[in-house]
């Protein structure tokens, strides 16, 4: 009869150890007195293993609080085992959400893509990014050959929440319509030239800005539903007497206007470093003193972030007005160490550590881009400047996660 009994304790240990390792709580609070949507939380794999055990990457389901799947991503970071879950979540201001981790599918569909990066090898050696809401694109070695080095990043413009390079690239390339114009859905009316564009980044020794070349190679690191992100490597480039190799590491999330920016510099000490945002004028890049006085820069290092303003160009035989780019740079609360206009960018300078990544953000956003109801998003420049205002606020106080 004891055994018996043991028996059964045993069995009803195991059940209940069964029953702990089925599903992982996550509850998500959120510290600000204002609603959150749309954000990008990640749970450790490790976790995940350690809660659901043998779990694999395709058998994990994230579920709401109503019960409702939702598009979830495991992460690699270019890794050969997972490093990572996440997911976006909505919370309540000064409110909370708890959200189920669990074996199962995700209720992804074809329709569901929003992100997309690659290389552009019949664009000249392009690599283009995108989401819902907007592409961005940076140059690579062919290019160089033919318009000299440019290192900036180039803007696309969308008014719709379609994947659209793909499409554009093709249509320019066959000479049906140039994605310099907008034929409904958006074009490309950002200059980048010689410069740092939209908020790239670049050593910043003794005052002086080192811009670099191209990149050289290209790696993608993760393609899913909810974030994109890759790897680009450029030449050795001398700052300050000493060869430098440049890492970037990008990702862009769904719903998101901003990418996310890691920095290494090989063979670097420490260094001061700046991203810049080209300041515009008749269409090209301008100098401080002759930069179009219709659009001023907004400057706050104290609150992490600066803001800037353009008339999107047009080609020289279209007459369409192409609406107004906005445009940003945000450093995490206390790593901007200064905001200044110099030459022909608004910079924002930081301290680089050696050995260790310097990570921002930038991006930008257009008078012209619509909601997926129809509703423009920017319809003005304050209202740019509220988005990353509160973009800045979210990154100084994180959604806080625990897990049950």
């Amino acid at each position: 009869m004891k055994k018996v009994f043991f028996s059964l304790l045993t069995f009803s240990a195991l059940m209940t150890s069964c029953q702990s390792r089925s599903a992982l709580t996550v509850n998500v609070v959120n510290p600000l007195d204002a609603d959150r949507a749309d954000e990008t939380v990640e749970v450790s794999w490790s976790l995940i293993q350690e809660r659901i055990g043998g779990v694999e990457p395709q058998d994990v389901a994230v579920l709401n609080g109503r019960g409702e799947r939702l598009l979830s991503q495991v992460l690699y970071r270019g890794q050969p085992q997972p490093q990572s879950l996440i997911f976006q979540v909505s919370v309540p201001a000064q409110g909370s959400a708890a959200y189920v981790v669990k074996r199962g599918k995700t209720a992804a569909k074809l329709s569901d893509c929003k992100l997309s990066a690659r290389l552009a090898p019949e664009r000249m050696d392009d690599f283009a990014w995108e989401n819902n809401r907007i592409a961005y694109r940076m140059y690579g070695p062919a290019l160089m050959k033919v318009d000299g080095p440019s290192n900036g990043i180039d803007v696309w413009c969308k008014r719709t929440e379609s994947l659209v390079v793909d499409k554009w690239y093709e249509a320019d390339l066959s000479g049906k319509a140039s994605y310099h114009q907008d034929h409904g859905e958006g074009l490309d009316g950002y200059k980048v030239g010689r410069t740092l564009g939209c908020g790239a980044l670049a050593p910043y020794v003794n005052n002086q800005l080192t811009l670099g070349n191209n990149f050289v190679t290209s790696k993608i690191l993760d393609s899913g539903l909810v974030r994109v992100s890759f790897e680009l490597i450029y030449a050795p480039l001398d700052v300050a007497g000493t060869p430098v190799v440049e890492v970037r590491r990008i990702s862009l999330d769904a719903n998101s206007q901003l990418s996310c920016i890691s920095e290494m510099f090989i063979n670097a000490g420490d260094m001061e470093v700046a991203a810049g945002i080209v300041l515009k004028n008749n269409k090209a890049p301008a100098t401080v003193a002759t930069a179009d006085p219709n659009y001023k820069p907004l400057l706050a290092p104290d609150k992490g972030y600066v803001t800037y303003a353009e008339q999107a160009d047009a080609l020289k035989s279209d007459t369409t007005n192409n609406g107004v780019i906005y445009t940003a740079i945000i450093f995490p609360f206390g790593v901007m160490n200064n905001a200044k206009l110099e030459g022909n960018h608004l910079l924002a300078t930081g301290s680089y550590k050696a050995n260790e990544p310097f990570t921002y953000y930038s991006g930008a956003g257009w008078s012209k881009a619509v909601t997926g109801e129809g509703v423009l998003r920017f319809p003005t420049e304050k209202l740019w400047q509220e988005y990353i205002a509160s973009e800045a606020l979210k990154l100084k106080n994180p959604l806080k996660l625990s897990f049950k």
